[in-house]
């Protein structure tokens, strides 16, 4: 059985975190009982970040518009804790690298040509990672 591309994905990024480090400390999200939980934790010496991955394929189109596509519970999950004040990102994942989202953007639509201008590596995603959390 192969990956889902989400999967992949996140593996992707975390290969990126330096070997034998414990920052930044993660946790991947799994429990079919608290449905809109978002897919990963993280702790570092910092702050904590929580994170929903999605995988999207780019549209040809430069102007199609892409949105996010979280459920109407990791919707909710995410604005209840940004309204805690907590530190939050929806990456979507393509073949080319991700996109960050952050406050309150992955509830907004982009184009596929603005997506394409933020797309970053996987490498400067856990990068980002490691920055937000402090563990760098």
């Amino acid at each position: 059985m192969s990956a889902k591309p989400e999967t992949t994905f996140i593996s992707g990024v975390h290969k990126h975190f330096p070997p034998g480090r414990k920052n930044p400390y993660w946790m991947k999200n799994n429990n079919v009982y608290t449905a809109g939980v978002w897919d990963c934790w993280y702790s570092g010496p910092a702050r904590d970040l929580w994170v929903e991955y999605k995988f999207a394929v780019i549209p040809k189109r430069d102007s199609t518009l892409m949105v996010p596509s979280l459920s109407a519970l990791q919707l909710d999950w995410g604005a209840a804790r940004f309204a805690e004040g907590r530190n939050l990102a929806v990456i979507i994942g393509c073949k080319e690298g991700g996109v960050i989202f952050e406050n309150l953007e992955w509830a907004e639509k982009i184009t596929a040509a603005a997506f394409k201008v933020r797309v970053q590596s996987r490498k400067e995603i856990a990068d980002w990672i490691m920055n937000r959390t402090g563990a760098l």
